[in-house]
């Protein structure tokens, strides 16, 4: 059911760090040429440049979509097929800048970190309903908590079945997100003269408002398709494909469909899925080499392929190889028919 969880200083900031692969090892390793990890770790630097092409392409992609949408402006039928086609194009797209919301949590947007959080409030948190403060307590559990029943981020509870992909689709996902992430952060709650500004509720009104006003204002633009595909896109394929994305990186090949993860650990499992266009969309930002980042969290995406090439010339590779798998073969192992 996937390895023990081991336990260290927590690189995100307090408690303990829960990985599958022994954050012990990090004083241990040496490459061939004798270079230890910690001279390695000290000379990788995050790649700001291409973090901020990587955000532009993802919003550029969206905004392409919804445009060619618009401009053909189709009537029945063929707006049945563009809708559903452009929804789910938008919602892979803006899954991908999700990726980036959650690299700003690690402060890996830009090197000021008052800077970090102000740049993805601004750009972001319009589209996600959270200020990037809020969601970096949330997710932060996630990484303290990874495999036990108090993980934050465990879409990964559920079985891989046909009703788990059609809720994704049916925006049922958004609802279990939005009161898990509550629960979170009731329990972590800091003291009121902290002054923790604006609430969940506040940011989620915002971006109802924002969101609305695109829809409906293309709406009355005329483009009425592609209006239902922003919406379509944001509140249905958006949450579908994040918790795909989640359920393929955590869950356990020998998880049991009929164990309530909820009560009962699952496990710490992390996985690592390459190149290609799949895993390098799907997986932006570092998700596609998610074992690594949980066991560096800190660490920018763009510096993770370095880590991995490392790594490999080190005692640590046969936990790196076993690790090494696609979406797909992921997918197709974890789909209970």
């Amino acid at each position: 059911m996937g390895r023990r969880a081991a336990l260290s200083s927590s690189p995100v900031g307090e408690g303990t760090l829960i990985n599958d692969i022994p954050i012990s090892l990090k004083g241990e390793l040496v490459d061939d040429r004798g270079v230890s990890y910690r001279e390695f770790r000290g000379e990788l630097r995050p790649r700001y440049r291409r973090v901020w092409r990587d955000i532009g392409a993802g919003y550029a992609g969206v905004a392409t979509v919804v445009a060619v949408v618009a401009a053909w402006d189709p009537g029945p039928p063929a707006a049945v097929p563009a809708v559903a086609v452009g929804s789910l194009l938008v919602g892979y797209g803006l899954a991908f800048l999700n990726n980036f919301f959650h690299e700003s949590a690690h402060y890996n947007l830009h090197p000021d970190r008052t800077r970090n959080d102000r740049l993805t409030n601004v750009l972001m948190s319009w589209l996600y309903g959270s200020s990037i403060q809020q969601y970096r307590k949330v997710h932060f559990q996630h990484h303290r908590a990874l495999g036990t029943t108090m993980d934050s981020e465990n879409s990964y509870f559920d079985p891989l079945r046909a009703r788990y992909l059609a809720e994704g689709l049916l925006g049922l996902k958004v609802i279990r997100t939005l009161r898990r992430y509550r629960k979170v952060e009731a329990a972590r709650a800091r003291p009121r003269a902290e002054s923790p500004g604006p609430s969940r509720l506040a940011w989620s009104l915002l971006a109802a408002a924002v969101n609305l006003a695109i829809g409906g204002g293309l709406w009355l633009a005329g483009a009425e398709a592609a209006g239902l595909v922003w919406l379509g896109g944001l509140l249905a394929a958006f949450p579908f494909f994040v918790s795909v994305r989640q359920l393929l990186e955590h869950r356990s090949e020998h998880a049991d469909p009929e164990v309530d993860y909820h009560q009962v650990d699952h496990g710490a499992v992390n996985r690592l899925f390459g190149e290609g266009p799949l895993a390098s969309t799907m997986g932006s930002a570092g998700f596609n080499r998610h074992a690594l980042h949980h066991w560096e969290p800190n660490l920018s995406y763009t510096n993770l392929p370095e880590l991995e090439r490392w790594l490999l010339g080190t005692g640590a590779a046969p936990l790196v190889e076993e690790r090494q798998t696609t979406y797909a073969g992921t997918f197709l192992k974890l789909l209970h028919l």
